[in-house]
């Protein structure tokens, strides 16, 4: 009995991906541009994304780029309270899907990821612990692509997380432009292409307390500070 249950559990999940890979290709064919990709992430592969996001049923966390929701599906799994979660697609077919298929989050918004300022709940904004952004960005153009960023970093908190799945080797040029620092965590060969997870942050350097006695916006870290450079 349990065999058969795995088999039909499995054969589940392969009609699942099959329908998503479906949509993901109608939508490229339609605006290969907002899409970045041909087939949406493998399960493992939204497993190490999702895996990312620490003590989740007490974070706030929004993704950008939900596509069919591989990866939302796993941020869920992962513990993150369905309200405390918001999530963003700009093309209203797979938006349509992510409404039938996560029901429990309450905010899921078909909107250009440059807008989200405007629309993304208050509690949110400058309130997020973890963003996971899968949005093509290289595809958008420098000037699109800074706006994007720099509205992300508004919507996280000071010490907030910011996750940037991309097809990218290497960081792109205007990641130094922004006074950013990226790190790239894993590269995913099983996706096709494969996909490198990067994390983004602002450049900062560490000040004992005693040497920071200043308003300078800042996180405490037990005795330390953390001072943001400009």
């Amino acid at each position: 009995i349990n065999a058969e249950y795995m088999g039909l559990e499995t054969m589940e999940k392969i009609k699942l991906y099959t329908y998503d890979t479906y949509l993901f290709l109608k939508s490229w064919f339609s605006s290969p541009k907002q899409m970045g990709t041909l087939f949406p992430s493998s399960g493992k592969t939204s497993v190490k994304i999702a895996g990312l996001i620490k003590d989740a049923k007490n974070m706030k966390v929004v993704e950008l780029g939900a596509g069919t929701g591989q990866v939302t599906e796993k941020i869920l799994e992962q513990g993150v309270n369905p309200n405390n979660f918001a999530t963003v697609e700009y093309d209203p077919m797979f938006c349509k899907e992510l409404r039938k298929k996560f029901p429990t989050i309450p905010t899921i918004l078909n909107i250009d990821a440059a807008d989200i300022l405007e629309h993304l709940p208050e509690k949110f904004l400058g309130k997020t612990d973890y963003l996971i952004s899968t949005l093509p960005l290289l595809m958008f153009g420098p000037e699109k692509a800074k706006e994007i960023v720099d509205s992300i970093f508004k919507v996280l908190k000071p010490n907030g997380v910011y996750i940037q799945v991309t097809l990218s080797m290497f960081q792109p040029k205007y990641i130094e432009e922004l006074g950013l620092k990226a790190t790239k965590i894993c590269i995913s060969w099983i996706n096709v292409p494969p996909m490198h997870v990067w994390r983004l942050c602002k450049k900062t350097c560490l000040l004992y307390t005693s040497d920071a006695a200043d308003d300078t916006p800042c996180v405490d870290l037990g005795g330390r500070r953390i001072i943001q450079t400009k």
